[in-house]
């Protein structure tokens, strides 16, 4: 049943992706130059990422600094502490980041979270665009709608929709000592925007609205309603789950950029010794925390408990990412043979398909423990070989 789960999820989010070609590149730095073309998906993982070339597919990516200046024809999905995007995208972006700066066009939509999310006054978003971030800035155009929630925004580009945004400045004004009735909010519509749509937005104080501003439509302003605490925990729940997701995926990217082959070595104990590394996996989670007592007592003891429990907090974490690789090994053996040794399209495919596996009410926290002891117990019997 998990597995049939597993190629079901698999098959339906990512039919997609295994069709066409890719390249997969993974170094402290990546570079594709002016003059280079990858045909299909490029996956890459590095501390400095640089893309000046051509991509006809999808660019998948984490690193610390991210620098999209080249074509791509298909979306770009990255994550990093600095994420740039110059050139031109015939999909969407999804990007998240400390800093995210959007300054070329985008065929279809934007979405972008981090500290500082910057559309620059050369770029464009085709469709719609949702920003989540402290700091906003709409200096280009939106083709369609535009949606946010930020501490603070300014807009002094174009949005061809409606501009619907939540501007949550409580932080800022207690930081400043200023009141609730305070009649000014972080939301700054400057005299060179132009909004062909209406201004829905929702804050404490008033938008600081230009009188040279171009809005066709009207201009809603609403108060912060009573929080509604069922609505708030499942939307506390998706974005959890979804942070869930890229920070495995990018842990997932670092483990196999470094340690590629063991990481294939471990996942084939974890698939040839299942029932085992399961048994063991148990052990090792309820076990630890007696010994980890024990060390503390002993007082002589306790820098030894101190590093176990940092690494079996560790083991715990990777645990479960092992198993997604294994998962996705095992789905691509089925489905596409050739690529059963693809770690990372493996790890894209299996993450993603257990984390939703994971989110089935009553089942999903079993099959959760299960993935945790199964990849803790293969991390046990590997290291035990060595």
């Amino acid at each position: 049943m998990k597995k049939t789960l597993i190629v079901f999820f698999a098959l339906f989010l990512f039919m997609p992706l295994v069709a066409s070609a890719f390249a997969v590149k993974t170094s402290d730095s990546v570079y594709i130059g002016k003059n280079d073309t990858v045909a299909g998906n490029l996956y890459t993982a590095g501390a400095n990422i640089t893309v000046e070339g051509k991509v006809t597919g999808d660019v998948i990516c984490a690193g610390q600094s991210v620098n999209i200046n080249g074509a791509v024809e298909g979306d770009v999905i990255c994550a990093g502490q600095s994420v740039n995007i110059n050139g031109a995208v015939g999909g969407s972006v999804r990007a998240a980041g400390n800093s995210v700066n959007i300054n070329g066009q985008v065929a279809r939509n934007i979405m972008i979270a981090g500290a500082s999310v910057i559309l620059g006054s050369d770029a464009q978003a085709g469709w719609d665009m949702l920003i989540a971030g402290a700091v906003g800035e709409i200096r280009g155009k939106v083709g369609r709608d535009l949606y946010g929630v930020a501490a603070s925004m300014i807009i002094s580009g174009e949005v061809n929709g409606d501009v619907r945004l939540k501007i949550d400045d409580k932080i800022e004004s207690k930081r400043r000592g200023v009141g609730l009735n305070d009649n000014k909010t972080k939301l700054k519509i400057e005299d060179t925007a132009k909004i062909n749509g209406g201004l829905i937005y929702t804050a404490e104080g008033k938008a600081q609205i230009s009188s040279s501003t171009s809005i066709v439509g009207k201009v809603t302003h609403n108060l912060p309603k009573l929080k509604n605490t069922k609505k708030l925990a499942l939307m506390g729940l998706v974005w959890v789950r979804t942070y869930s997701i890229f920070s495995s995926l990018i842990i997932g990217l670092v483990l196999i950029s470094f340690w590629r082959g063991r990481i294939k070595d471990l996942t084939d104990v974890m698939q040839v010794k299942a029932g085992a590394s399961i048994g063991w996996g148990i052990a090792v989670m309820f076990l630890t925390p007696v010994i980890l007592i024990l060390l503390l007592l002993t007082i002589i003891g306790i820098p030894l408990a101190l590093m176990l429990l940092g690494i079996w907090l560790i083991f715990i974490c990777v645990s479960k990412i092992l198993t997604g690789i294994l998962a996705g090994r095992i789905i691509l053996e089925k489905f596409w043979k050739q690529k059963k040794d693809n770690l990372i399209l493996a790890m894209i495919i299996g993450i993603v398909a257990l984390w939703i596996i994971f989110s089935i009410p009553f089942v999903g926290w079993i099959l959760f423990l299960i993935a945790t002891w199964w990849g803790l117990g293969g991390i046990f019997i590997y290291l035990k070989k060595a």
